[in-house]
């Protein structure tokens, strides 16, 4: 049976970490998708124009409507999928994986090689990940692969280790699990190389590498055409239906909005005010917060890791300083 789910864009680029992960959930599921490829750093015209000013990467769309992280994104997908028997396996564990990921994004940064941190890239990166401002990021590595080691020692031992058929958590098939908990953990060992340092190659962890190796890769037959030219792109999207039925606006949620406001909304763990993304207050439960864009365009977010204001209102940083939400 032809799949229903309307099309995917990812609006990325390969090498971003995050990026990989939707990616890794993509192929598992067999979903084709397109990419409409993104600079590396600030500015990004492409989604500017569409009104999209949220800057980090991967931004996904499905239809006509956008999702600002990964959690939102794959929550919408799979439901999608599974109305159509298709999807990855649930466990009760899969937010904790997810969490676990999340962390090993943090300890792994500090393993990029400092080559790869480019003046320019330091610069745009400051805000988001202070870590590669840093004026000792250069000697920071060997903590960061030891931290590392620590991390994948406890996928080897406690993850993959329980005596199942593998080679995914639980067993044969890969599952939300798989797709949280393995991303930043690939992402590090062959995207920056860390397999190649002493200590992380196969023959340390034989049970990480074949469940990193495991993991469906790009397929051509799958994709159909894998890159979209912007001006496609763009076009595509504002003809597009929404796919995300309404939510509605939580009335006992703590933050007290209401259908129709205009919010700004930051991430929670980078500087307060850098590239808010603004819009109207279409949705709000207690697991995503949507906006809608003048063209029409929905955005989604997840509820954890996600500051919501009003536009307009003045708020207090840590420091003493205030910041007007504009």
């Amino acid at each position: 049976m032809a799949s229903t789910v309307p099309p995917v864009i990812a609006w990325d680029y390969q090498f971003a970490p995050n990026a990989q992960k939707s990616r890794n959930y993509l192929y598992a599921t067999r979903t084709p998708f397109k990419i409409c490829e993104q600079p590396f750093v600030l500015p990004r015209p492409i989604l500017t124009d569409l009104g999209i000013t949220y800057r980090r990467v991967p931004v996904l769309s499905i239809g006509k409507d956008f999702f600002c992280d990964n959690t939102s994104f794959i929550d919408a997908l799979q439901s999608l999928l599974e109305k159509e028997g298709k999807g990855l396996k649930r466990s009760p564990a899969d937010r904790a994986f997810e969490a676990w990921g999340y962390r090993s994004f943090w300890v792994a940064l500090p393993c990029v090689p400092a080559a790869l941190v480019t003046k320019e890239l330091g610069e745009d990166r400051k805000d988001l990940f202070p870590v590669f401002a840093r004026e000792d990021f250069a000697i920071l590595r060997q903590n960061g692969l030891s931290e590392l080691r620590s991390m994948i020692e406890t996928a080897e031992r406690e993850f993959l280790g329980s005596g199942g058929e593998g080679p995914f958590i639980g067993g044969k098939d890969c599952g939300l699990a798989d797709i949280h908990a393995n991303w930043m953990i690939k992402w590090a060992l062959y995207t920056i190389e860390v397999e190649k340092e002493p200590g992380f190659g196969k023959e340390a962890y034989p049970k990480v590498h074949a469940w990193c190796d495991a993991l469906t890769t790009h397929d051509e037959k799958v994709q159909g055409g894998h890159f979209l030219p912007a001006e496609e792109a763009t076009k595509q999207v504002l003809a597009s239906e929404y796919v995300c039925s309404g939510i509605g606006i939580d009335g006992t949620d703590p933050l007290g909005l209401k259908d129709g406001e205009d919010v700004a909304i930051d991430v929670a763990d980078a500087k307060p005010g850098l590239c808010p993304q603004h819009g109207k207050l279409v949705g709000l439960s207690k697991s995503r917060i949507v906006v809608e864009l003048e063209n029409g365009l929905r955005l989604h977010f997840p509820r954890v890791g996600y500051v919501v204001n009003r536009t307009g209102d003045i708020v207090e940083g840590g420091d003493g300083n205030v910041l007007r939400v504009n």
